[in-house]
């Protein structure tokens, strides 16, 4: 089953490979050329109306004057067309951003360079920003490995790598990076426990650099289709769902409290021994029943616990 599993998802990716849209950089010409070639034919095509308005207007011929007007306006409008048409190709692309251009649906390419540019007007311009984005994700609940509820924060910084990808392998690449980032955090989730059960095992709260490298893989296997890269993703909140916070925390203060007495056993035995061969050194000669009371005594002097008070005077 594992290796047909294996098979059918490497087939899978074969073939979202083959109808992934692969990036094509393409330069334009510079818009300053453009617009000193279009002020020329705007200049031409006034000129020539100046001079053809008085010509129409003089001559003999049994033209009617709402003829030459209607010809001359035609011919106004024809121009101011073209014009507006012309300039409909300049684009201007700031640092840290993609023009992606279709034509008539085809994809022509995408142009990074930075500046002042022209292109065919009747192309169709999608802007993409190449800056570092940031995702806060919400606090998630999951059931880790062991069934306990817990919520889960994350952070993602993601950027666009391929503009293709972005643009014409998804429908919305920010809300596909916000889903994706859900579903690596749920997976992760439930692949550990929240607090190691064995000794130098990797869980939640204790193994981070490990939960946040899978994290981050996780989600470049994820996002690979939308053309995505993922510069960092990391775990930010861990916590014990409202169901069970209560009792996990009395578990951890009980462990606390053993581990606690633990240690004040252990010193004070150390202590008991240390005083015992200091009295032995000094020439104190200890019966049994007499080591018996003084150990007892001082396990329950140095044993003894009692809270903290703050008193106040006046």
């Amino acid at each position: 089953l594992e290796m047909n599993n294996s098979s059918h998802e490497n087939e899978i990716e074969e073939n979202i490979a083959k109808n992934m849209t692969k990036e094509k950089l393409i330069h334009l010409k510079p818009g300053k050329q453009a617009c000193i070639k279009i002020g020329i034919l705007f200049g031409i095509s006034l000129l020539l109306f100046v001079i053809l308005l008085p010509i129409a207007l003089s001559t003999k011929t049994p033209i009617p004057a709402l003829y030459v007007f209607i010809g001359l306006s035609s011919f106004g409008i024809l121009v101011s067309f073209i014009l507006v048409t012309c300039c409909n190709g300049f684009v201007i692309i700031s640092p840290n951003e993609a023009v992606v251009l279709q034509y008539f649906g085809e994809y022509l390419g995408t142009v990074k360079d930075t500046g002042f540019f022209y292109c065919n007007p009747l192309t169709k311009r999608t802007k993409i920003s190449l800056r570092s984005n940031q995702f806060n994700g919400n606090k998630i609940k999951v059931n880790e490995r062991d069934g306990n509820p817990v919520e889960l924060g994350i952070i993602v910084v993601w950027r666009i790598g391929d503009t293709a990808k972005a643009v014409f392998d998804v429908v919305d690449y920010k809300s596909f990076i916000n889903t994706q980032s859900e579903a690596a955090i749920r997976y992760i989730g439930c692949k550990y426990p929240y607090e190691p059960v064995v000794p130098g095992e990797i869980s939640l709260r204790s193994g981070h650099e490990s939960i946040n490298k899978q994290l981050r893989q996780e989600l470049e296997k994820r996002v690979k289709l939308s053309g995505i890269v993922i510069e960092d993703a990391r775990v930010t909140e861990i916590a014990y769902g409202d169901e069970v916070a209560k009792m996990m925390l009395q578990k951890q203060a009980s462990n606390a409290t053993v581990f606690a007495k633990d240690a004040i056993v252990k010193g004070a035995t150390n202590a008991i021994i240390s005083s015992l061969n200091e009295f032995e050194k000094n020439g104190c000669d200890f019966s049994k029943e007499e080591k018996n009371k003084f150990v007892t005594n001082m396990m329950t002097t140095l044993c003894i616990s009692s809270d903290v008070c703050k008193i106040v005077g006046n």
